[in-house]
């Protein structure tokens, strides 16, 4: 009885996050308008909540440290421009706490968890280098649609990537080396559902790219979900391979 409303409540939580998700796009085609201001805080808080539910062992609780360690990266990233750049977040995401959105918190659970789908199959050795270059990857999908799509934050310096200064990406990897370090003892994989969650995330990322003309970024979000299904469905073919 407990597991069917369990079940239940999961099931809630995926059609709110649907719902938000298509909203969103909805509101940037201009098919909606008078967003309530707290729409996008939602739709990443639920995006996480169900990472975090459908993540098992210690994997469900090292992205929760991760979302933390990134919400750590972000305040001393506004307060002193090293780590990224110099930037400031907009009101998009309304909740702060130390100038920066409590929903990163949920931005960075997501994005890793996206960048650890690709890693199953990874050799331990490489499992760090590897796993912190996807995340690059996966910024420069997020960064130029984010700022010049979605206006969630401002920079005060120009680089030559859609705006983006050029160090942003070298902080994306060095601050991602840690992260990847600890989640490299973690012996349980992405669940498929979780897997689908970020997916989501990334397409509606990529479909805002597209709407505001943002075509590489937004292109790349789609290959790299592409390749994600294609990555997955590999590892069910091996696996059921190996039953025989």
């Amino acid at each position: 009885m407990v597991n069917k409303i369990i079940k239940k409540i999961e099931f809630l939580f995926f059609i709110i996050f649907i719902i938000l998700t298509v909203g969103g796009i909805f509101a940037e085609i201009g098919f909606i308008t008078n967003t309530p201001s707290w729409a996008p805080n939602l739709f990443m808080m639920i995006g996480s909540l169900l990472i975090f539910i459908y993540s098992k062992g210690k994997l469900k609780y090292l992205l929760i440290f991760v979302g933390l360690l990134g919400f750590f990266y972000e305040v001393l990233g506004v307060k002193t421009g090293i780590l990224f750049g110099s930037y400031n977040y907009t009101d998009v995401f309304n909740l702060k706490i130390l100038s920066v959105p409590i929903v990163m918190v949920s931005a960075w659970i997501i994005i890793v968890n996206f960048s650890l789908s690709f890693m199953h199959n990874i050799k331990r050795n490489y499992f760090v280098f590897l796993g912190s270059i996807s995340m690059v990857i996966i910024d420069l999908v997020i960064d130029p649609i984010a700022v010049n799509g979605l206006e969630i934050w401002t920079w005060d310096q120009n680089g030559y990537y859609y705006g983006i200064p050029n160090h942003n990406f070298l902080g994306w990897f060095i601050l991602s080396i840690p992260i990847f370090g600890v989640l490299n003892f973690v012996k349980e994989k992405i669940d498929i559902k979780s897997r689908i969650i970020s997916n989501l995330v990334i397409c509606f990322f990529s479909i805002i790219g597209f709407i505001n003309k943002i075509y590489f970024p937004a292109s790349l979000g789609i290959a790299l979900i592409l390749l994600n299904a294609l990555l997955y469905f590999n590892e069910i073919k091996e696996k059921n391979k190996n039953a025989l």
